[in-house]
């Protein structure tokens, strides 16, 4: 059998206070009666019908679970905040940030951004794309150097990629820790990080892990393209490559170190079982 959803009902101690309430998610009821049944509201989504009716005196609150995807001009959490709707509780499922408030008559309501549904492809073959050019641009930099292959070349040189070994190896990572975790006290960033992916924005600014996570690949894509040509540009060349993967390396170990340090800055966990699922309240 080919089964689909095509009902939703929701029984409502007042469906005036409800009917508010999901309208400012973007939700836009239609007044319904059928025959002698009671007064409700009524909105179709996808070819299924969502429907609010009045609770009977006397009858209990379902305590069913609801989940919506919704499409808003400006950020689910501010609109939620503009809103005053309370955030229950949030966390990460599948790579989207889920947040959970509560209706007028108790239910869960899990809500997160809609997207595209091939924006994430998109951002993997964006970013893909991106580092491979990054790879190019680190294999072109023995263009830089005229020294015979595995020479020496100019004393400044040598001093600039000793200095920039070091501060690879041990303030690299500290710098990382330094400038990402003074995001937390950045009101323009996001109230709740998610773990950064490969298919996540790397210009969204307000998740400071996506743009950094980002940048420390396109670091190791430059250092392995210049290892790459390394025979044509010296050992200067070699020592750069190196330099730069053990500094992405140390990057994404100190992003690390940020998630464990701020938790409170994570989405939370706590609503979601093994499967990745919402447990039932």
């Amino acid at each position: 059998m080919d089964l689909k959803l095509n009902l939703l009902v929701i029984r409502c101690r007042d469906i005036e206070v409800s009917r508010l309430f999901y309208e400012q998610l973007g939700i836009e009821f239609q007044k319904e009666k059928h025959g002698s049944g009671p007064e409700h509201y009524a909105v179709m989504f996808d070819d299924m019908v969502f429907e609010l009716y009045p609770l009977k005196e006397g009858e209990p609150v379902d305590r069913s679970r609801l989940g919506f995807a919704v499409n808003l001009e400006t950020d689910l959490k501010e609109s939620l905040d503009a809103a005053e709707i309370e955030i229950v509780s949030s966390y990460e499922f599948d790579g989207r940030l889920i947040f959970v408030v509560q209706d007028p008559d108790g239910r869960k309501v899990e809500l997160s951004q809609s997207e595209p549904k091939d924006s994430e492809g998109n951002w993997t073959r964006f970013r893909s794309i991106l580092l491979i050019l990054a790879a190019i641009a680190g294999s072109l930099s023995f263009l830089n150097y005229q020294s015979e292959p595995m020479n020496g070349g100019p004393v400044l040189d040598v001093y600039f990629f000793y200095f920039a070994l070091l501060v690879s190896f041990l303030f690299w990572p500290v710098m990382v820790v330094a400038v990402v975790g003074f995001q937390t006290i950045n009101p323009y960033s996001d109230p709740v990080w998610t773990r950064p992916t490969h298919s996540c924005n790397p210009f969204r600014l307000k998740n400071p892990f996506c743009i950094t996570h980002f940048l420390m690949y396109f670091v190791m894509a430059q250092g392995a393209g210049a290892l790459v040509t390394a025979i044509l540009g010296g050992w200067l060349q070699l020592l750069m490559g190196i330099g730069m993967i053990i500094g992405g390396l140390e990057g994404l170990w100190a992003l690390e170190l940020v998630m464990k340090r701020y938790p409170e800055k994570m989405a939370l966990q706590d609503d979601v079982d093994m499967a990745g699922n919402a447990p039932p309240e």
